[in-house]
């Protein structure tokens, strides 16, 4: 798939998703205005699962749908997350309904993301991931439903080893399976940089890739940045919605 790219008063986005050295991608995203806010989300079917490209695509079939319904003011955070955690409950559900026959067992992941008034609204089901890039420090804002996270919240891993870690590929919630949704608001800065992605993309870049991908001149840049080293070694479908706030959007904040 080309690259996409968009641009608004306060943002600059660009996507890229590709099947990699797996013959189907089974990853999918979208990234569309809604009023004045953007919303943005990546979802990757379960691996070895049956149709695990169908319960990504509808998963974010379901998030434009749902979304073009809501009613998000301007700005209004509470709302952007009843309406995130109504489109993953929906995607479950949907998820479920269609798991039969030869796409018994079929799932995905899905992180989705409100952009707004100087803030962020992310929702999160399974290890897809949302990353902020500000000022040369790269931070994860969600936290991933898997086994090393797991881990990693005990203190047992460092995130540098849970990357590289054999069993990072097994997730404990899932749209289709055991489902939970986990959603956040986080503050902007002018020139963040917020990269949503797929395992294939975020378990195979460095973090000094993600902060020259944070430098970069424009989000189109950053998301090839991102690309090409995770190209090199991934072995998985690849996605990546890179979001990048004007320096002149006007958001102030110290988180």
């Amino acid at each position: 798939m080309r690259p996409k790219e968009g641009n608004s008063e306060r943002f600059e986005c660009s996507a890229i998703s590709i099947a990699g050295v797996r013959p189907v991608n089974e990853d999918a995203w979208c990234a569309a205005p809604v009023g004045e806010g953007l919303v943005c989300a990546v979802a990757d079917g379960i691996g070895g699962h049956a149709a695990g490209d169908v319960a990504s695509s509808l998963a974010i079939r379901i998030l434009g749908e749902t979304i073009r319904k809501a009613d998000i003011p301007a700005g209004d955070h509470e709302t952007a997350a009843q309406a995130l955690r109504r489109v993953h409950t929906l995607a479950h559900e949907a998820v479920v309904e269609q798991a039969t026959g030869k796409r018994a067992g079929m799932g995905t992941t899905l992180v989705s993301a409100y952009f707004g008034d100087g803030k962020v609204t992310l929702c999160n089901t399974g290890d897809s991931r949302c990353t902020r890039i500000r000022r040369g420090t790269v931070r994860p804002l969600t936290r991933d439903h898997s086994f090393v996270q797991g881990l990693v919240d005990k203190g047992v891993l460092t995130l540098e080893e849970a990357a590289s870690h054999p069993m990072s590929n097994i997730i404990t919630h899932s749209l289709g399976a055991d489902f939970i949704a986990d959603c956040g608001v986080h503050s902007l800065c002018p020139g963040d940089t917020l990269v949503l992605s797929s395992d294939g993309l975020h378990d195979y870049v460095s973090r000094q890739t993600m902060t020259a991908a944070g430098e970069a001149a424009s989000a189109q840049e950053a998301a090839r940045i991102l690309l090409e080293e995770a190209a090199r070694t991934s072995t998985d479908n690849i996605t990546l919605v890179v979001v990048r706030v004007h320096a002149d959007a006007g958001y102030h904040t110290t988180e």
